[in-house]
């Protein structure tokens, strides 16, 4: 809901264009969105509390996310080591998807690899948050 509100903001109050296909967009967000909870639920998988997830997830996820994901400063411009990190981040992926989509109207055919990236971190994330939940229920 929250991505929809913000796609409609984007276009109605700030007059942004969406060159390429809504439906793709709304996809790739959704995959993004599974990623995200996917890490979210591994996250409480490995800590006791939730005081520590919630310190897990601020200090050890959103600011390297909001730091190295592109989002607020160019990978390119980032020290080598650090452009190497952020391969890691979901988020670049889908940075990078949505610019694609939005900003330049291109369709699933320019942004498969992404795409594609995107999704097997989706799939070791949930893969390996079943692993730890079921080892945690024994």
């Amino acid at each position: 809901i929250n991505a929809v509100v913000i796609v409609t903001l984007s276009i109605f109050i700030f007059k942004m264009p969406v060159q390429g296909s809504l439906f793709l967009l709304g996809l790739e967000s959704i995959l993004f969105i599974i990623s995200a909870l996917a890490l979210g639920i591994l996250i409480s998988t490995i800590s006791a509390t939730q005081q520590t997830a919630m310190m897990i997830s601020l200090m050890g996820l959103m600011l390297p996310v909001i730091l190295l994901s592109g989002f607020i400063f160019p990978i390119s411009s980032m020290p080598i080591p650090l452009q190497v990190i952020s391969n890691i981040i979901p988020a670049k992926w889908f940075i990078i998807i949505i610019k694609g989509i939005m900003l330049k109207g291109v369709g699933l055919q320019f942004i498969w690899k992404e795409t594609l990236i995107l999704l097997g971190m989706t799939v070791f994330f949930m893969a390996l948050s079943v692993k730890k939940y079921k080892i945690r229920l024994e």
